[in-house]
């Protein structure tokens, strides 16, 4: 029986973030490699999970598979746009429901608290390097994406949620970060045999 690890993400950034986290959790596997195929699709958005990513899973996914082909579903999303919400954009339950449904054997959510950014802001250091800014930088900001912006405007560049970060995500030191939200990502690694703690 074959094994396919499907990552649902809201954009690229993310993409190109959990190809790194994956690569580190490669190097800490016992055997240095997984038995697991991995793919990875955009959702573009919260909103996504909810029209996109079924889709994605039944048409793109699950045609390259055997019939006998077992799937894990990571739904990686960020919390801020749930945090104050009367009513949730995304109803977890029934996007998980829906994909089991449909053939996905297990589901894991991986949710970013408040946002992906604030997660790149755990390694500051790789930020500033990747930005060429000084190590005194004083980072003020609202939340992640707003201090992620307001450096990248100290630096002459413009920071745009979900776009690829144009080699920013590659100077990070994911082993770092990782550690730092390790309860969020530990099922990831989990369901990749490697233990992070």
């Amino acid at each position: 029986m074959s094994k396919c690890l499907v990552l649902f993400v809201e954009g690229d950034t993310e993409v190109e973030f959990y190809k790194h986290v994956i690569a580190n959790a490669r190097k800490l596997h016992p055997a240095g490699r997984f038995n697991t195929s991995i793919e990875y699709r955009n959702v573009r958005g919260v909103g996504g999970f909810k029209s996109i990513a079924l889709r994605k899973f039944t048409k793109e996914i699950k045609t390259k598979y055997d019939d006998d082909c077992e799937f894990t579903i990571v739904l990686c999303s960020d919390t801020d746009v749930f945090d104050f919400a009367p009513k949730p954009p995304i109803k977890w339950d029934e996007v998980k429901k829906e994909l089991l449904a449909n053939g996905a054997s297990k589901i894991i959510h991986v949710q970013a608290k408040k946002s992906i950014e604030d997660w790149f802001l755990y390694d500051l250091d790789g930020i500033l390097g990747f930005l060429r800014l000084g190590k005194n930088i004083k980072v003020s900001g609202k939340n992640g994406y707003d201090k992620l912006q307001r450096l990248y405007k100290q630096a002459n560049k413009v920071y745009y949620k979900g776009i690829q970060s144009n080699g920013m995500i590659g100077r990070l030191d994911i082993e770092k970060i990782a550690d730092a939200v390790k309860d969020q990502l530990n099922p990831l690694y989990k369901a990749l045999g490697v233990d992070k703690n």
